[in-house]
């Protein structure tokens, strides 16, 4: 007794298994010839059906639904044209056609009562080869459908919401059903039409839809989907969509050494026109994924950067840190503003990214700034004055310690700011404030007076402001003392 049935439990879809179960019974019963034609009927109308789902999203399948209907109402055959337009469409390679259409011609011989019936191999033989190549096969959508959802995803623009998590969704639902050969092909079409159309603001929802779904496919088959010869290559042919597609350690550690350099080297020729870019090398930057060299080249990128372009490129304060305190050090208005302004725009988050030392370092300078007149350090100082609390503590302390002792340990006053520094210490939280204030003294007691400063008329208004404040009676006497040190020397030099 012939048992096909170790077959029939290979079958992908339930829908399939009905007509190929019949030919597990007549294989059973001894009806070889009936077993034979039902495993190719079987065969038949997977495809048919393989192609009716398909048309639910590809019009390519739509139009062969349509020519087999037209063939079967004109009682014609369909057997041939199934075959070839499922090798056509991607169903089915050159070998499975080959051997499939050698089981359709036997199928025709052993249908013939007079004919010689198959044998138990042969029957077999072309179970094993049904399942193996149809039934057992989920659907893929081939390249009539790919080139239909790339149509829709570049043109319609209600064709998926607007959001991320949108266009991941309709991946992680569609992508199973794409045969795994085009998915490469699918990409590069994709990133072509992408590149011509990454500079045109218009089209920035196709575009970003573009970035998501590109993400989102590699999420599903990873970079392996090119080997490093071939990411090189689409670098260099899409850099600008790549650039952003790309900017993510687990994306760009899998595209090899030499697309990597080129896609570094590519976002800073594209960042001349449009600062932006380079917020997703400061991406890979924060990622942790670019190598030494890729950081060196970075850094030196940013000491030529322009300070008025900062606050559009995007990038964090950690990664332009550098930059931004040799901007506040020039003692130019032109340069100083844009960089306060970015710092400003990076807000308390940005801030707290920086450590600790980082932030005193920035205080000082923002205080030296805004004594130095600059309008928009003003402004900020202001600012901090009515919401000091939401900032970093070691960011405040740095504004706070450099009103009274330069980063030399120099013991002077900074007067011009110093109500709008006291009004910040005062609306800190008590323990944050009495840190900062331990700081200033022990500063104080361990500094120098630097030159007359201690000496001058406005030191008696500024320990009156301080004088003010409850809190501020250790920090005026330590003042009070230092300018007294000050003095004693001065008649000890006499």
């Amino acid at each position: 007794m012939l048992d096909l049935a170790p077959y029939a439990g290979r079958i992908h879809v339930p829908d399939d298994r009905p007509i190929f179960e019949e030919a597990v019974n007549c294989a059973k019963a001894g009806a070889r010839r009936a077993a034979y034609v039902m495993i190719w009927i079987s065969c038949a109308e997977s495809l048919k059906r393989r192609f009716r789902e398909a048309q639910k999203r590809d019009s390519a399948a739509g139009k062969v639904v349509g020519d087999f209907e037209k063939k079967e109402t004109e009682q014609k055959s369909v057997d041939r044209f199934l075959l070839q337009k499922a090798k056509e469409y991607g169903f089915i390679n050159d070998s499975a056609h080959t051997i499939l259409l050698n089981i359709y011609d036997m199928r025709c011989l052993y249908g013939h009562p007079y004919e010689e019936a198959p044998t138990d191999e042969q029957i077999t033989h072309a179970a094993a080869m049904v399942v193996d190549h149809v039934l057992s096969q989920p659907v893929r959508l081939r390249h009539g459908f790919g080139r239909a959802l790339l149509k829709s995803l570049l043109e319609e623009k209600n064709y998926l919401d607007d959001q991320a998590s949108a266009v991941e969704t309709f991946v992680a639902e569609i992508l199973p059903k794409v045969d795994p050969g085009i998915q490469g092909w699918l990409l590069e079409s994709y990133w072509t039409e992408l590149e011509k159309m990454a500079d045109d603001a218009s089209l920035k929802t196709f575009f970003l839809r573009g970035v998501w779904f590109s993400r989102a496919v590699l999420d599903h088959v990873g970079p392996q989907i090119f080997n490093h010869d071939q990411w090189h290559d689409r670098v260099g042919e899409c850099p600008k969509t790549l650039v952003r597609v790309l900017s993510r350690k687990h994306y760009f550690d899998g595209i090899g050494g030499r697309a990597q350099d080129t896609l570094v080297g590519s976002a800073f020729d594209q960042a001349k026109e449009r600062s932006s870019v380079l917020h997703y090398l400061d991406r890979l930057v924060q990622d942790g994924a670019l190598t030494e060299r890729h950081q060196e080249r970075f850094t030196e990128y940013l000491a030529e950067f322009a300070p008025e372009k900062l606050r559009t490129s995007g990038i964090s304060l950690k990664t332009c840190f550098t930059r931004v305190i040799t901007a506040l050090k020039s003692h130019n208005w032109y340069k100083q503003k844009p960089v306060v302004e970015f710092v400003v725009a990076r807000g308390a988050n940005g801030v707290k990214e920086l450590d600790s030392s980082q932030q005193e370092v920035l205080g000082r300078n923002i205080l030296q700034v805004a004594d130095g007149s600059e309008n928009s350090a003003r402004k900020f100082m202001d600012v901090l004055g009515k919401d000091a609390r939401k900032w970093p503590r070691h960011f405040i302390r740095g504004i706070a310690i450099e009103s009274f002792v330069n980063e030399e340990q120099r013991v002077r006053l900074k007067h011009e700011q110093l109500a709008t520094v006291l009004t910040i210490l005062d609306r800190l939280r008590d323990t944050s404030r009495t840190r900062i204030l331990q700081c200033i003294v022990q500063e104080i007691q361990q500094g120098k007076p630097k030159g007359t400063y201690l000496g001058r008329d406005t030191f008696s208004e500024s320990v009156h402001l301080i004088d003010g404040y409850g809190w501020g009676n250790h920090l005026a006497t330590e003042l009070r003392n230092k300018r007294t040190e000050l003095v004693t020397r001065s008649d000890d030099d006499e």
